[in-house]
């Protein structure tokens, strides 16, 4: 098999990954809280190494690069832009952090960046994406009453309830957590989700009645997705010559049988 096959499919399989992931990051550009997926490539192993075998064109592969593939693919989070919207139930944050919801078993949470909350009708504050139970620190949910919502004015810089009619004596405090990058993983509707334990985030700052806009740049997305599309369409090419050459040489082997 012509090696050059081999490195143009893979190029092409690499640039179809990063368009995929392109792809959704400008798909939530308006997304609120969004953290945007990258992509950085790496060296492919030459052949030699990744197989780990002597041939007779071992020399001549030597000298060959192994082409590209995914070094890494994760969340970039970059701090996206701050918007006020003057409601008592929108927050967003500074700094590193998430919310920390409510999981699918009592010992398992999610995370997000949304700060778009509402309570339910029966007092539980709410992730509005997902419908996700928002936690305390207790890891609890926080649900207020009647009376309690009319007296809420907010969240503090810390994610506490600030209460109207007693401001030092809080109903409740959001948790704030985090966790290592490469450890998150999207789960839909805004939601993450995380292999790891998360841990109390230090110096992250709450902003009341805000929300954080999408991370993801639609203008350098658009860019790049245009670099990718030309990048295929030389792979493919590359294929075609490759393909046409081969069928030249077996032509002219069988003329001369």
């Amino acid at each position: 098999m012509n090696y050059g096959l081999y490195l143009s499919a893979n190029g092409i399989s690499s640039s179809q990954h990063r368009m995929n992931v392109l792809a959704n990051n400008l798909a939530n550009a308006n997304t609120t809280g969004f953290k945007p997926s990258s992509v950085v490539l790496g060296e492919r192993a030459r052949e030699p190494q990744r197989l780990d075998t002597l041939t007779n064109s071992r020399q001549l592969l030597a000298q060959l690069g192994g082409g590209t593939e995914i070094a890494y693919s994760g969340l970039d989070l970059r701090q996206g832009s701050i918007e006020r919207t003057g409601l008592r139930t929108d927050l967003a944050l500074k700094g590193r952090g998430f919310l920390k919801l409510e999981g699918d078993s009592p010992d398992a949470s999610l995370l997000t960046r949304d700060g778009g909350l509402n309570f339910d009708p029966a007092g539980v504050l709410r992730h509005q994406a997902s419908g996700r139970a928002v936690l305390d620190e207790q890891a609890r949910r926080i649900v207020l009453g009647d009376e309690e919502q009319l007296r809420f004015q907010g969240f503090g810089p810390r994610g506490e309830l600030i209460d109207g009619d007693q401001p030092f004596t809080p109903f409740a405090r959001i948790a704030l957590v985090d966790a290592p990058s490469d450890s998150l993983r999207s789960r839909g509707q805004n939601l993450l989700e995380t292999r790891s334990e998360p841990t109390p985030a230090t110096g992250t700052e709450v902003v009341g009645g805000a929300l954080e806009e999408s991370a993801s740049d639609p203008i350098s997305g658009m860019v790049e997705l245009i670099k990718l599309t030309r990048q295929i369409e030389m792979n493919s090419r590359m294929i075609q010559y490759q393909d046409a050459m081969i069928g030249q040489a077996v032509t002219a082997l069988a003329r001369v049988v």
